[in-house]
This record gives C-alpha cells, sequence and structure tokens, in this order.
C-alpha cells in the first residue's frame, strides 16, 4: 500500500495525453456473495461492498453525470467507476496519475478532474481518456481541494495561490494576500452568492475569491482551527470542520460572519480534502479516518449524529458523497464501499381516510435487514393500531371522529408517520 499523509511530498508530471480502456472486474463481493448489509447507528442500515479493484486504497469519491458514483483507486492508479448494485469499471490512469489522487470533482464539460497532490491537474473523460495539465507557477508544494465554480470552470487551492482550470485546459492562479500562506488542507466549494469559497488552513481563516474579479477576501476564524473541508449546505452557508486537539465545526455567512461550536466524540482529520460532503438531506456529512466513524451535522440544532460503518480490517473512511439514490456512499482506505441509507423505512400508504367508526384498515412495512417494528397512535380516541397478520402488517381501526398520526418505528432511529382522518 503506498502512503498518503496531509504532509505533502512533490512529485514531478510532465504533460501528457492518452487514451485508456476500461477493464471490468468483479462485482461487489466475490461471485455468488450478495453485498454485506449490516445495520448500526442510530437510524442508520450501512450496505457494504468490497469491489476487489486492482488496488484497495480509495480516495475522492463524486456523483458523476452518469449518476454513478466514481472513485480513485491510488494503489492501482485508476478511476473507478460503482453502480448502485455494486457493479464497477477500472480506468487505468497509469502513467498519468503518479502521486495521491486527493480530490476530485465533475465539471462543466462532464469530465472529471482530479489534483495530483504535490503535481498537476488530471482531466478524465467517461470513456477514459486522461490528460495531465501542469501548475504553470509550478507551486505544487500541496494543492488540495477543488469544486466546480459558478463561472463553469474548476477551481482549486494551492499552496500560496487559489487557481482555476477552464474547460479548454488553461490554468490561472491568484496569489493569497499578504499574510496568508502555507495553505496546507484547502477545501473549496462555491457559495450562495456566487463567489468561490475555500479554506485557509495555516491562516486559520475562510476565503472568498470574486471569479470574475479575482478579489481575494480572508475571514478569521474567531477559534484555533486550521479549517480544511469545506461544504455548501442547505442553509446557504458554507460550513467547515477544524483540524484541532478540541474538534470543532463552524459555518460562514455570505457577508463573512463566523460560528463555531465543539463537535463532542473523538474526531479526526482524513487523508483527502473530501472527508465531508453536503448530504442528501443538504446538511454537512463528515468521515471522520481516525476514529472509523462518519457523522452528519444538524445546522438547525447544531448536533451531531454518529454512524459506524462496518468496517472491515484495516480499513477506515476517507471521502463521501451523496449519491443518485438519495443514500451517502463512502469509500475507504482499505478497499470497500460501505453506503448509508437513510431512509431505509417503506410504508404504504401514508394517509388512510376512514367514512365511519369501527372501520379497519392496515397498513404495510417493509425494509432490508429489518423484520420487527412497533405501532403507536397519537390519539387513540381517534385510531387504534394493532399487529396484523404479519410482522410488516398493522391492523388500524377508526374509534372517533378527528385525526391523528400512527407512527411506525424500526427501533434503530427510523420511523414513519401515517396521517389518519376519520370522518
Amino acid at each position: 500500500m503506498c502512503a498518503r499523509s496531509t504532509i505533502t511530498t512533490v512529485f514531478a508530471l510532465a504533460l501528457a495525453s492518452c487514451t485508456l480502456a476500461g477493464r471490468v472486474t468483479p462485482t461487489g463481493a466475490p461471485p455468488g456473495v450478495p453485498p454485506d448489509v449490516v445495520q448500526k447507528g442510530n437510524g442508520a442500515q450501512f450496505v457494504q461492498f468490497t469491489p476487489h479493484t486492482l488496488g484497495a486504497l480509495y480516495s475522492a469519491i463524486v456523483l458523476g453525470p452518469d449518476k454513478n458514483l466514481w472513485f480513485i483507486d491510488e494503489n492501482a492508479a485508476s478511476l473507478v467507476r460503482i453502480g448502485e448494485g455494486g457493479a464497477i469499471k477500472e480506468f487505468s490512469l497509469s502513467g498519468v496519475l503518479t502521486g495521491n489522487g486527493v480530490s476530485m470533482a465533475v465539471g462543466a464539460d462532464k469530465s472529471f478532474y482530479i489534483l495530483d497532490e504535490s503535481s498537476n491537474v488530471i482531466r478524465v473523460n467517461e470513456k477514459g481518456h486522461a490528460q495531465s495539465f501542469p501548475i504553470p507557477s509550478g507551486d505544487t508544494t500541496s494543492i488540495d481541494g477543488l469544486a466546480l465554480g459558478p463561472d463553469g470552470n474548476v477551481w482549486f487551492a494551492e499552496f500560496n495561490h487559489i487557481g482555476k482550470i477552464t474547460p479548454a485546459g488553461k490554468i490561472t492562479e491568484f496569489a493569497y494576500p499578504p499574510g496568508f500562506s502555507t495553505n496546507q488542507y484547502g477545501g473549496v466549494t462555491t457559495g450562495s452568492d456566487g463567489n468561490v469559497w475555500f479554506a485557509e488552513s495555516s491562516g486559520n481563516a475562510v476565503g472568498r475569491i470574486v471569479p470574475k474579479s479575482g478579489k481575494i477576501t480572508m475571514f478569521i476564524i474567531p477559534a484555533t482551527c486550521s479549517p480544511a473541508p469545506v461544504v455548501l449546505a442547505k442553509d446557504k452557508n458554507v460550513w467547515f470542520v477544524c483540524l484541532t486537539t478540541s474538534p470543532l465545526l463552524g459555518s460562514v455567512t455570505p457577508s463573512g460572519k463566523i460560528a463555531t461550536f465543539p463537535i463532542g466524540g473523538t474526531f479526526n482529520s482524513n487523508e483527502t480534502e473530501q472527508f465531508c460532503a453536503r448530504g442528501p438531506d443538504g446538511d454537512p456529512w463528515c468521515a471522520s479516518g481516525n476514529d472509523g466513524n462518519i457523522f452528519r451535522v444538524n445546522i438547525k440544532s447544531d448536533t451531531v449524529t454518529t454512524f459506524t460503518p462496518p468496517l472491515g480490517s484495516g480499513a477506515r473512511p476517507d471521502a463521501l458523497a451523496a449519491g443518485a439514490d438519495g443514500n451517502v456512499w463512502m469509500d475507504t482506505v482499505g478497499g470497500e464501499i460501505d453506503v448509508l441509507v437513510t431512509n431505509p423505512m417503506t410504508v404504504k400508504p401514508l394517509k388512510l381516510t376512514f367514512s365511519g367508526l369501527g372501520q379497519t384498515q392496515h397498513l404495510t412495512v417493509s425494509e432490508k435487514g429489518t423484520s420487527s417494528w412497533s405501532a403507536i397512535s397519537s390519539n387513540t380516541a381517534v385510531a387504534t393500531v394493532a399487529k396484523g397478520s404479519s410482522s410488516g402488517s398493522f391492523k388500524v381501526t377508526s374509534v372517533g371522529a378527528g385525526n391523528c398520526k400512527i407512527t411506525i418505528s424500526d427501533g434503530i432511529g427510523n420511523s414513519v408517520a401515517v396521517k389518519v382522518i376519520v370522518l
């Protein structure tokens, strides 16, 4: 296994272009063996795939334009596509990706842009054709986070610059303001204000750059932080993680107002700058590589919910992304893909209407990996609920006129409320 660290090493990579043939490898698990399904955490169900790629050092996972997930296998120097069922296809980047693929983003041209840490920017299309673009200034001590900007260019953080690359492959760099440099862990995102925001770890700040003018404004974090990944959440603020002994989360508004609060637990730093991402619920989600957890940030209450994936020996969370299936996908150092099913319960129907008293109707619940549920009525004077003929069936009886809710729960934190109307 090749060693990775946020302490960077300089790699040299000449401009290269080559056509790479896709290589099909076994799906998800050995033939005849279905993916493991393990339930862990508060309201969580994990589906785990072991892709059996040529290497087992995964990083930088993103949702592709084809609605599949794509990730980097650093040991094999390849880009890997994985479908919802676990089927994979590898595209070799041998000779192009020579260092650590620490970050990846999908550009406006639907290509994948990869930062080869301490080296160049790589662009790969869905067919595997790859090109490498050198950094004009040679500022390659550490190039980390990147994201698609509002101008259609891909923006990325360097040690002493914030850079952008156009779909045509032209790179432009903007130096940090005086007093801000040696940015070692620079996450990048597009803000709700139409500007590009980035973490400036060594300067304990979050930066904003106006794409049209290149004007940079730095906002100092009022706590010891060393920010790394940055995520635009549904509250229109940019959220970041502080790589400190006492873990902190923070947010910055479009006007630059910053707030921080403790995470709790034992969150530690990770090996790529994409260990946080916007989840399918619009909240920030992060992977904690050193303690083996992932967590969701509730931006309304400033609280954190932790989930423990079923990691194998030597595996640890690395990067995560929201999938087209509405779930959270995470790759690992150790050769696993873990999928957190965020809403595993299905209840039908979600609304019951009774035309009179003493009538009965049935609810049906299903959930992968679970066969036991409970149900409770919010008002037994309106409707009662009892077990049906099977574990996934409940009988609802109308008792009195009015409205109430029947809540079905699975015992691990998931619940679904059914609206009941008795006329």
